[in-house]
């Protein structure tokens, strides 16, 4: 009898990371903002179908304590290495299990929250069907499941390099030579100049995509089995005829028909007043190819805009910094806020200004929005007005302002707050995962569940050593014997430092520095 094939995700492991995006406090946050009544985040049931080697679960598990998480996938390699990892940060509200989806039934347990990433394009007919049918089995009566997929129109180019390099490695059983020479192909074809502008200009852009793209994201999501984009509407009647509604994108700009030119959204709202269509059509304006879809139960009472009364309800965050200060909160001198990847508002309104400044100085905590609009309108001059009525004219005028600034990603909102700390105590602590995780990867989790850059050597063997045990001078004890062994080398003006002595002393001067950077990035807990 011959062997059963190997299966390809233990041949070369997908290796987890954090989804930011799929974290129970983001879904909870968007069914809040639609009207419904999800379940508390703390005490949350969570279910990942393919969870890989579990990373993003054990990050929610260590995040939320009292919370319940069972992850399943059907390669050993990720379940063993997740396993292991659970094992040895003592977790007890976790269980990774290597399980086929599709003898998941009814008595598989309800769960508030499930993730579906990164698997309904990539396997057969039969388990997209089953997995909409966990979704609405497993799901509680208030629960929200993410289901990410590949999306037509964009994904009509990478279909054809798909099928291009398919064809290319089709006698080829080795995944790291099918990689290489898929990427040989593509390249080759690029190189020769031949079609036309429009065909050259699109392989090129592909091309630098594919370059970029890690191994393993390549190979099981390029030259996978199975790779099946699908139209947005054609997803919404596949979760219909299982008894799912849709809410949301997880990322709540992609649902504003405000980012389209003035005239583009006046046109779409001619054609249809219906939010599955206006979607769609905005698939086709964007040429989007890749969705990350939120629905609930069918039954399920939605608001048909975001609430203003939601907001209020809100924490509220933003790493958004005043282009000058001071910041007059008092005139309506318009202000610029700046934030990473291009993010910026500029508003001349005295209770946002100061909304936005009391944020920046907040940062990287959340503040609940009754305490936002407190600090605001003391820095808007606006205490001296005691009337209830102006108190909850300002409170629907921030929540509005907020609500437009979070619909651009300027902002986020929040119904549960990690628990952290940025300043270093004199034993400092670092997220226990993170601990792990820095021993061989560039990345780690930190307590926003965000995957952060290891900032060199220095902070990766830091990062291990901060269990709590060690005070600043056993930290440059350490971090000092770890330079003499050869484990850790420091470097000035690009040359490695050999006098043990000189390599101490600039430690010493890098160590405070690198741990309040550490807390910076929401690593520390104590």
């Amino acid at each position: 009898m011959p062997d059963a094939p190997a299966n390809p995700y233990d041949t070369l492991v997908y290796p987890g990371f954090a989804l930011t995006q799929a974290h129970p406090d983001r879904l909870a946050t968007l069914a809040t903002l639609f009207g419904m009544a999800p379940a508390e985040v703390p005490h949350c049931r969570v279910l990942e179908l393919g969870c890989g080697d579990g990373m993003n679960l054990i990050g929610i598990a260590l995040e939320l304590p009292e919370a319940t998480c069972v992850g399943v996938d059907l390669a050993a390699a990720g379940i063993n290495k997740g396993q292991a990892i659970v094992h040895e940060l003592g977790l007890k509200n976790i269980t990774l299990q290597q399980y086929d989806i599709m003898d998941i039934g009814r008595d598989f347990g309800q769960f508030d929250f499930i993730i579906v990433h990164g698997i309904y394009s990539w396997v057969p007919p039969a388990v997209r069907d089953h997995i909409l049918t966990v979704c609405k089995d497993n799901l509680a009566e208030h629960g929200v499941a993410y289901v990410s997929y590949n999306t037509y129109p964009g994904c009509h180019l990478r279909d054809m390099l798909r099928n291009m390099m398919m064809y290319h490695v089709r006698d080829l059983s080795d995944p790291r030579q099918q990689i290489e020479e898929s990427r040989a192909l593509i390249q080759f074809v690029v190189e020769t100049g031949m079609g036309n502008e429009q065909y050259r200009t699109s392989l090129q852009k592909e091309l630098e995509n594919i370059l970029v793209r890690s191994d393993h994201a390549f190979f099981h999501d390029d030259l996978g089995e199975v790779n099946t984009p699908v139209y947005f509407h054609q997803f919404t009647e596949h979760a219909a005829r299982h008894g799912l509604q849709y809410l949301s994108e997880a990322d709540f700009v992609e649902i504003q028909l405000g980012v389209c030119p003035p005239k583009a959204v006046a046109v779409l709202k001619q054609i249809s007043s219906h939010r599955i269509a206006q979607e769609q059509y905005m698939d086709f304006l964007k040429g989007r190819r890749f969705r990350q879809t939120l629905l609930c139960h069918a039954e399920t009472k939605l608001d048909e805009e975001p609430g203003m009364g939601s907001v209020q309800r809100f924490s509220v965050s933003s790493q958004l910094r005043p282009e000058t200060t001071p910041v007059d909160c008092v005139s309506h001198t318009p202000a610029v806020f700046l934030g990473t990847e291009g993010r910026s508002i500029k508003t001349e309104h005295p209770l946002m200004k100061a909304a936005l400044l009391t944020l920046s100085k907040a940062w990287p905590y959340a503040v609940h929005f009754r305490d936002l609009l407190t600090e605001a309108r003391a820095l808007s001059g606006r205490v001296t007005s005691t009337e209830e009525k102006e108190r909850l004219h300002d409170a629907r005028v921030l929540a509005a302002s907020l609500l437009r600034a979070y619909a651009g990603t300027a902002v986020e909102f929040h119904v549960w707050s990690p628990r952290f700390v940025s300043q270093p105590s004199e034993r400092p602590i670092a997220n226990p995962l993170a601990r792990v995780q820095a021993r061989k990867e560039k990345k780690v989790m930190n307590l926003r569940h965000e995957d952060i850059a290891v900032e060199g050597d220095i902070e990766r063997h830091l990062l291990q050593l901060l269990d709590g045990s060690r005070d600043r001078a056993a930290l440059l004890a350490d971090l000092s014997k770890l330079v003499e062994i050869g484990n850790l080398t420091m470097q000035e003006g690009g040359e490695p430092i050999t006098d043990p002595e000189i390599a101490r002393q600039t430690i010493a001067a890098e160590l405070e520095e690198k741990l309040a950077e550490i807390g910076t990035k929401a690593l520390l807990v104590a």
